[in-house]
């Protein structure tokens, strides 16, 4: 370890270099990208492939590969400098490809730390600064030591208090033994998490390439064990039973499989979850083989989302969102990203708790909704549904004949139910400080933000929303964007018009 990451932050610019057991960080990176690419690579060379390059190369191949990554990963841990003053921080890295990030105090959001497993030997870890821009523009440097990262994270903490208006008044940094542990989680928990979150479909589609040689092997299973089962029940009876009994065996191995890799993938992420509140701060950390600590500013969160989906209904259990910034943001990742803060499978009661602490009075759960208009219902089928159901009822009767409408009324029925149920659960609310949203098919999701985070307000009416008083309403937050269409013009107005006198006039800090 240098020694100039174990020193103070000043501020003089002094470029410094990261420790040497970065050069891991940088190695297991490209290792990650490898393996992606390695996906598409290996099925062609088995293909084809090994018909182009001799077997003999190929321990020479893999032994240059290696070589090449270690060298790569020493160039990037060299020429990788960073500096902190008492501006900002700002960032220096690349090998061929120089780039250079300047981050100023001001657009930090939160300070993320996350340990991997290759660090947890001499406790390092990666200092990740979420910005309230581009995720281009993140600083992110790995290979610092625990006390190092807090100084980071305490002169980042230093320079907010400093530039808001109530320096004076909060010139301390709350002592970590004051936290207030607002929820943990166990084993159970995360159990249940990963099976009412079951997101592994991912590494079925990774396997796409595979799908030929998995499919070949269990008919070749299923042709060697058929001799034997005709032996016993005949085979004019079995060949179909055979064939049916076999794909649904596939079907619910595949189906535990992916329930084990969520749950396995859930206990790595969330385990010894412990969320904190640290003066206006909240803190999670995570994590068994990476250990991850996100903190989140009470004042920049944005909107808090309460989300059950169907089994999670059933269950008894809420994702429960807590969400600030996303500017420029594609598609971010929900598990890893600093600007969510997650509390995995809570209960009903538990959810309302955490989010009546970081939005008081909040009753997302406890309003009166009003229903969107039934014309919502109208458009949707009209529109999507019978065209869509017609179209498949066609494809149905030319395919089966007459016996084709079985499978046609079932689907209509199907989407017809689901249609009315996503109308039924939309709704919209508010009270004095909070604007609330219900959306939902089966499960329910609440959204609640406060008047005061609102920056722009969408109002869009059609020809024909105009004739019946109907207006699609949209939200514009840091966090993004909440819509809700059809709602009545005698409600909308009111709403909007309390929403532009709370950020005209009152001109409140969103952040």
């Amino acid at each position: 370890m240098t020694s100039s990451t174990q020193s103070l932050p000043t501020t003089q610019a002094r470029w410094q270099r990261l420790s040497p057991w970065s050069v891991l960080h940088f190695l297991f990176m490209q290792l990650k990208q490898s393996v992606s690419i390695a996906i598409y690579v290996v099925p062609a060379y088995v293909v084809g492939g090994h018909k182009l390059i001799n077997s003999e190369y190929f321990p020479l191949l893999l032994l240059a590969v290696g070589a090449g990554w270690v060298v790569s990963s020493v160039l990037k841990f060299y020429f990788f400098q960073f500096t902190v003053s008492d501006k900002g921080i700002a960032i220096r890295s690349g090998v061929l490809d120089r780039t250079f990030t300047d981050l100023p105090y001001e657009r930090i959001q939160n300070v993320k730390f996350d340990q991997p497993f290759y660090f947890r030997f001499n406790d390092l870890v990666i200092v990740t600064l979420d910005t309230a821009g581009s995720a281009k523009q993140e600083a992110r440097f790995a290979g610092v030591t625990s006390d190092y990262a807090q100084l980071v994270k305490s002169t980042v903490m230093q320079a907010h208090r400093q530039q808001s208006a109530g320096a004076e008044a909060d010139s301390t940094e709350p002592d970590e033994s004051d936290a207030q542990l607002l929820n943990e989680r166990s084993i159970r928990d995360l159990i249940l998490h990963g099976i009412t979150n079951n997101r592994v479909w991912i590494v079925l589609g990774s396997l796409a390439p595979f799908y030929e040689q998995i499919s070949g092997f269990i008919f070749r299973q299923m042709n060697v064990l058929r001799p034997q089962v005709e032996a016993w029940f005949g085979e004019q009876v079995v060949t179909l039973w055979y064939v049916g009994v076999m794909s649904v065996l596939v079907a619910i191995v595949l189906l535990i499989l992916m329930a084990l890799f969520s749950i396995g993938g859930c206990v790595l992420m969330f385990y010894g979850y412990r969320l904190t509140r640290q003066g206006e701060k909240y803190i999670r950390r995570s994590g068994l083989l990476n250990r991850q600590e996100i903190s989140m500013k009470r004042s920049r969160v944005q909107i808090a989302r309460q989300q059950q989906d169907w089994l999670d209904r059933v269950l008894g259990r809420v994702n429960l969102y807590f969400e600030q910034n996303v500017t420029g943001r594609a598609n971010p990742n929900e598990l890893k990203a600093t600007h969510k803060l997650l509390v995995p499978s809570v209960t009903v009661a538990e959810s309302d708790e955490l989010t009546s602490n970081v939005f008081a009075a909040q009753r997302a759960r406890h309003m009166d909704f009003t229903a969107i208009h039934i014309r919502y219902l109208w458009r949707q089928l009209l529109l999507w549904i019978l065209p869509l159901n017609g179209l498949t009822s066609f494809v149905c009767f030319a395919a089966l004949g007459a016996a084709g409408a079985l499978p046609a009324l079932m689907i209509l029925t199907i989407t017809v139910t689901l249609t009315y149920l996503h109308w039924k659960r939309l709704g919209i609310a508010s009270d004095d400080n909070y604007i609330y949203v219900r959306k939902g098919i089966i499960g329910i999701d609440y959204w609640c933000f406060p008047l005061a985070k609102v920056q722009q307000v969408i109002v869009k009416q059609s020809v024909f929303m105009r004739r019946r008083q109907l207006s699609t309403l949209g939200f514009v937050l840091a966090s993004g964007k909440v819509s809700v269409p059809f709602v009545a013009t005698l409600f909308a107005a009111p709403l909007v018009e309390r929403v532009l006198y709370e950020v005209e006039v009152k001109k409140p800090g969103w952040m």
